[in-house]
């Protein structure tokens, strides 16, 4: 299999259709977008020139650029473009900032839609604070803006996720939320989208469900919204570390609760899976909280370390170590499955709406069927299309071109990257900055 992609000269940490932001084959791809544009469309802002320049720090080390910083220019002479490495500070728009933050944006599809920009920047300042990016000039020409959103969502379609798991941890602030997830078996990140987004989400949940109905599931072929809390960075980041690249979708669900006692006992959800445990991850739940969390409200209750037992509770065991999971509107826990939790009663009136997405290691099973429709994987970058399955090599045989040693060989190029940077950063913080 390593013969193969390495005859073909291919980077396997990024498949070939996909690219790293502001790599070589990002900025030729960028080149390709502008030099094919349609004559129509090229037409709209002919013989008014415009640029755009963006520099950002702190790219990962693996990308070789100079200093790690990240910088190219857009520039447009009325008739024709061009594409360059370098910042010009005196662009009509001129945007900075750190890297990992900008490729939240660069990976965000939709910006052209009725407050798909605005709701850009909003969860970008949610989480990495409203002076993430200094920002200079504007472009005045709504022809030119249509154009510039357009390349936006055409290359945010193609760009992924920095594959440096450590790297990536350290500038989303994850370090130690890693190195604590390993410890005890779950972690929460607080605040991981705004409270406007919050609500969105759980008005959708509820109006996604019957009256009396209790539990929804399969809520991402449900709406945007849905695909846009998947993706959410830090929740992936998490994953990640907890189930290696590639992990897949394994079922969704969301719950409506009420008041009074508790209805899921204590409880793993392995499923069928033979004790002892193994002693890494199968599979792990983030939930999501579309309210403040109290223990009034009726919150998830866990065993801190029981992942660590590698077995089921027995009857009456752990109810005494559980810790309530208290974290505001916005904010997700995330658990390995082999952690012993379950369901607190709730003595606060109203109702508390929940999402459960559930994952699982590449080469397991999911619950929930996938359906990775066209117009799903077109509005959203490679990340959600890797998590229902479209990356790795499984389900991908053919009786012409056999196995699909491309996705085998980027699948374990990507996991041996993964592991060799979550040892660096579980071994000392100052391990993971090499």
């Amino acid at each position: 299999m390593a013969d193969r992609a390495t005859q073909a000269g291919m980077d396997l940490i990024t498949l070939p259709h996909h690219a790293e932001f502001l790599s070589d084959r990002w900025l030729e791809e960028a080149r390709r977008f502008w030099r094919e544009l349609p004559a129509a469309r090229k037409a709209t802002v002919s013989g008014r020139p415009f640029s755009v320049g963006e520099r950002f720090t702190d790219a990962p080390p693996h990308l070789k650029l100079p200093g790690d910083v990240a910088s190219w220019t857009l520039r447009f002479d009325g008739e024709e473009w061009t594409i360059a490495r370098g910042f010009d500070e005196d662009a009509d728009l001129a945007i900075e900032g750190d890297y990992q933050a900008a490729l939240f944006l660069a990976q965000f599809v939709g910006v052209a839609a009725p407050g798909g920009a605005d709701e850009m920047w909003r969860e970008a300042a949610t989480l990495f604070g409203k002076d993430a990016f200094r920002i200079r000039g504007a472009l005045g020409d709504d022809a030119a803006r249509r154009l510039l959103a357009g390349f936006h969502d055409h290359m945010a379609r193609r760009t992924v996720e920095n594959p440096d798991l450590a790297h990536r941890a350290r500038r989303l602030g994850l370090a130690g939320k890693i190195r604590e997830m390993d410890e005890n078996g779950y972690v929460v990140i607080e605040r991981a989208i705004s409270g406007d987004f919050a609500d969105q989400l759980r008005a959708a949940t509820r109006a996604a469900m019957a009256p009396d109905q209790a539990l929804l599931d399969s809520w991402l072929y449900l709406g945007r919204p849905f695909e846009r809390v998947i993706l959410n960075p830090k929740l992936m980041t998490l994953i990640d570390a907890s189930l290696g690249r590639c992990a897949q979708v394994a079922t969704l669900g969301a719950l409506l609760r009420g008041p009074g006692p508790g209805q899921i006992d204590i409880h793993t959800d392995y499923t069928d899976i033979p004790e002892p445990y193994p002693e890494y991850a199968l599979s792990g739940v983030a939930v999501w909280a579309l309210e403040d969390w109290t223990v009034a409200s009726g919150p998830t209750w866990i065993v801190p370390k029981s992942h660590r037992n590698r077995r089921a509770p027995r009857p009456g065991e752990g109810l005494a170590d559980g810790v309530p999971i208290e974290m505001p509107k916005g904010s997700a826990v995330f658990f390995t499955q082999g952690v012993w939790h379950w369901q607190g009663p709730r003595t606060e009136p109203g109702e508390r709406v929940t999402l459960h997405p559930h994952f699982s290691r590449n080469f397991m099973r999911s619950i929930d069927p996938k359906r990775p429709d066209v117009s799903l994987i077109a509005r959203n970058p490679p990340r959600l299309g890797e998590m229902l399955g479209l990356d790795d090599g499984f389900d991908k045989l053919t009786a012409a071109g056999g196995r699909d040693y491309l996705r085998l060989e980027h699948t374990r190029q990507l996991h041996a990257f993964t592991r060799r940077r979550l040892k660096e950063l579980l071994r000392a913080p100052e391990a993971a900055a090499a």
